[in-house]
């Protein structure tokens, strides 16, 4: 029997956004004022937890404002996102606060976050086709990631992508084992073709659970794996 999320287990995470704040020697609290956001904003940010903004434009206008009250340039910018910095980036890295550019840089490296292609689960079998199209809406479902692999913050990456795809966050947690070999959704008695359809974007398996309504969706993650074509 699944159990519905535990508290999440305090498990440190690299976060190259506090890293950043912490050569700067602020506090969240201080990076908090000078942003305008709450230090509860900035620690999502830092933790790679954008599902809980209440929105895609949501967690990127926070983005933004981290960025500005970070100072950070363009080249910093990029460099945190992972994505290439030409010359030109390193002779004007000294310009701070150019916003559009280090905005530009945020919100790719959301992106990869968030809805990346790429991003595949571990995947046990092909789901069926879903047999109608009149589903309810995503943002009506209300859906529960739990850790299933030991990995929190694969499991929060999870999570923002679900979110980003309109999905309502109910709870992220744990799991009540961390041995999960695959990521897998749960649907309740009546929830099959909803289901079915987060599977189908997940790539991964599904099957009926006990304890969930029509309008409740649960998923396991297992490890990050690559799936196989």
């Amino acid at each position: 029997m699944l159990e519905l999320a535990h508290p999440l287990d305090a498990i440190p995470v690299h976060s190259p956004l506090a890293e950043a704040r912490e050569r700067r020697d602020l506090t969240v609290k201080q990076v908090a004022y000078r942003s305008g956001l709450t230090e509860d904003e900035i620690e999502w940010l830092e933790d790679g937890r954008l599902y809980r903004f209440p929105s895609q434009s949501a967690a990127a206008l926070a983005a933004v404002l981290y960025a500005t009250g970070l100072g950070i340039d363009r080249y910093e910018a990029r460099r945190l996102a992972g994505l290439p910095i030409s010359g030109s980036f390193r002779v004007n890295a000294r310009a701070r606060l150019i916003v559009v550019s280090a905005v530009a840089a945020l919100l790719s490296a959301l992106a990869v976050m968030v809805i990346a292609p790429n991003l595949n689960l571990t995947q046990t079998r092909t789901v069926e086709a879903i047999p109608n199209a009149s589903l309810v809406p995503p943002w009506k479902l209300q859906v529960t990631v739990e850790n299933g692999n030991g990995d929190i913050s694969w499991t929060r990456t999870v999570a923002s992508r679900v979110g980003a795809m309109g999905y309502t966050i109910a709870k992220v947690g744990r799991a009540d084992r961390f041995d999960y070999p695959t990521s897998t959704v749960f649907y309740g008695p009546g929830g099959r073709d909803v289901g079915l359809r987060l599977a189908r974007q997940l790539s991964v398996d599904a099957q009926e659970a006990p304890g969930l309504s029509a309008k409740q969706l649960l998923v396991v993650v297992g490890p990050q794996t690559v799936a196989s074509q």
